[in-house]
């Protein structure tokens, strides 16, 4: 029985007011030439966005598939113009203030965030694939009377795209009758042809929902040797500038530790400066930072990181520390953590904590913006 198109105006409402939302998922895929189906297990998480412009909601999204030579992963975000995707030991990251390009809708993307693998199985695009469906006249579209789904009232809408007289694809979404929630989707493509493709998207639900945590640095916490090994720009350290230093806790070269907490205080305005020991600058950077300190008129604290366990080899770039220093090994976590790529990286933060300016590499004016940067410092 058909519905007004008020029916799906209703519908797309309630999707679009979804609010935290999390659910599994389970997507296969079947072709006729193939004896197995292709089946993802699918972890969604969404938090409501209705400010911004670029996609419906903030989203997380993790995925895996198991194939003959072992299981694969993936997973893909979106938040207030952030974008970041993972797959086959590839971390692609998009970022709206440094390229809006990727983010801008055409006739044949909705944009990185929209595009992304999953991302048409949250309800608040579902919603907005239905509003185009609607004003598509190559769609028709009905609404079925309430029925019941596993054990569930429900609501069947039915959407058939027709291009040339050949019916193209037919889509059913099965929602719960109360809560609009989708609870399944059956897409048939290229149905009768050699090329045939049926995909059936089922729905789990937990007792209570969550919007996720979204940001760089939770990003980072979430997928910490993902972003350590493939993460390939230095957006976030370019971006530190302001923020409170992050978390760490290190060795030392005689074997104590040296721990910071986010939103502590230093004892004085300190110098954290990332090192490779097998860098061919090392050198360099350590007299341009020393001779900044010595001509400062107050304490400045410098913190030594190196990347690497090699005890000879730090302390053949390091010999002796001098009052006011502290020698740290195994610093990939701390790197990771502020989203460096490439060392040297020289990072500057006043007494409270904060990040007041970030270098990096080596370039000949590194003395004097070390001076200017901690004369101001607090």
């Amino acid at each position: 029985m058909g519905i007004s198109a008020q029916g799906i105006a209703d519908i797309v409402s309630k999707l679009e007011s979804t609010g935290c939302y999390e659910s599994q998922a389970r997507f296969s895929v079947t072709l006729p030439q193939s004896e197995n189906d292709v089946v993802y297990t699918i972890s969604l998480a969404s938090a409501p966005a209705p400010a911004d412009p670029l996609a419906p909601c903030d989203y997380l999204t993790d995925w895996s598939l198991e194939t003959p030579t072992g299981t694969v992963n993936g997973f893909s975000a979106y938040f207030n113009g952030h974008h970041y995707r993972y797959h086959n030991e590839r971390l692609q990251e998009y970022h709206m203030e440094w390229d809006s390009i990727p983010f801008m809708p055409s006739a044949r993307s909705a944009g990185v965030q929209g595009s992304a693998q999953f991302a048409d199985l949250y309800p608040a695009f579902i919603a907005r694939e239905l509003r185009n469906m609607e004003a598509d006249p190559r769609y028709s579209i009905s609404v079925a009377a309430p029925a019941v789904f596993n054990g569930r009232k429900a609501i069947k809408v039915s959407t058939t795209l027709t291009v040339s007289d050949v019916v193209a694809s037919e889509k059913d979404f099965i929602f719960d009758a109360e809560t609009m929630l989708p609870l399944r989707i059956d897409t048939e493509s290229n149905p009768g042809q050699i090329t045939e493709q049926t995909i059936l998207v089922s729905y789990n639900y937990p007792a209570e929902m969550h919007c996720p945590e979204l940001s760089d640095s939770s990003m980072t916490a979430r997928y910490p040797e993902i972003f350590e090994k493939y993460r390939e720009n230095n957006f976030h350290i370019e971006n530190l500038a302001g923020a409170p230093m992050p978390t760490f806790t290190l060795p030392t070269t005689t074997g104590e530790r040296y721990t910071h907490h986010r939103g502590e205080k230093f004892a004085a305005p300190t110098v954290i400066v990332l090192l490779d020991p097998t860098s061919g600058f090392n050198s360099e950077i350590v007299e341009a930072v020393r001779g900044a300190a010595d001509s400062l008129p107050k304490a400045l604290d410098i913190i030594w990181v190196f990347n690497s366990t090699n005890i000879d080899a730090i302390e053949a770039v390091i010999p002796s520390i001098r009052p006011g220093e502290h020698l740290l090994m195994n610093g990939k976590s701390l790197t990771r953590d502020c989203g460096v790529t490439s060392l040297p990286v020289i990072i500057m933060t006043d007494s409270n904590g904060t990040v007041k300016n970030v270098n990096l590499g080596l370039n000949r004016e590194l003395r004097n913006v070390v001076l200017q940067t901690m004369a101001l410092a607090d």
